[in-house]
């Protein structure tokens, strides 16, 4: 009975110290589970943290790329329809692109501004100006000048066109002979201006050689 007794003692001594050693352990790394969890939080706050200064970042560069190509294109329209009438630089490109082609550009005739309207006639907010062409030459030359019209960064729409064929004479070699009628847009409201004499046409001189030409 007494060595069953110390037995008993040995067995609870060490049970008791294992059940020591053990709350030892768990007191010593529960403290690490803990800062380990915290630890994992803070990694799971500051990621997504990351992930909305990402989602941030990513739409002002969206923002600014939309801005600059609404920019672009408000500078292309700008050129296309400006604020004012600018009819000295629509005439030049008009003759640049037909002495491009190989036409003569026998005249032109800017008509007179009109408020632009739709079907009921209420206006639209801009001005169009009507512009008559005459040029000379082959047929397939008249294409080509259609085409670089089409190309002009200036807005130029073609609303009539007509050609004759001119036989030829003693000192002339026959030609094609277009009357192209167009219109050009401005922003601004431009009033008619009064006259009895109607619309002013002029013929312009053929530029030099060398000279710049637009629209190729």
């Amino acid at each position: 009975m007494n060595r069953l007794s110390a037995q008993n003692q040995l067995i609870i001594g060490i049970v008791i110290i294992v059940a020591v050693s053990l709350a030892g352990i768990f007191l010593a790394i529960k403290p690490q589970f803990e800062r380990a969890t915290r630890i994992d939080g803070e990694i799971s706050q500051v990621e997504s943290d990351i992930q909305a200064q990402r989602a941030i970042v990513a739409r002002r560069l969206s923002a600014k790329a939309q801005a600059a190509d609404a920019q672009v294109e408000m500078l292309r329209i700008a050129n296309e329809v400006p604020e004012g009438p600018e009819l000295p630089t629509v005439i030049v490109n008009l003759q640049d692109v037909a002495n491009a082609a190989g036409l003569t550009f026998a005249q032109i005739a800017p008509g007179e501004p009109a408020p632009a309207v739709d079907a009921t006639g209420k206006q639209l907010g801009y001005t169009k100006i009507p512009i008559t062409v005459t040029v000379q030459g082959k047929w397939d030359d008249h294409i080509e000048y259609l085409r670089r019209i089409a190309k002009l960064e200036r807005g130029v729409r073609i609303t009539d066109a007509s050609y004759t064929y001119v036989a030829p004479t003693d000192t002339k070699d026959a030609y094609v002979e277009g009357v192209i009628k167009l219109e050009v847009y401005t922003m601004s409201i431009v009033q008619p201006s009064v006259s009895t004499g109607g619309a002013q046409s002029s013929t312009p001189a053929t530029p030099p050689a060398g000279a710049t030409q637009s629209g190729q």
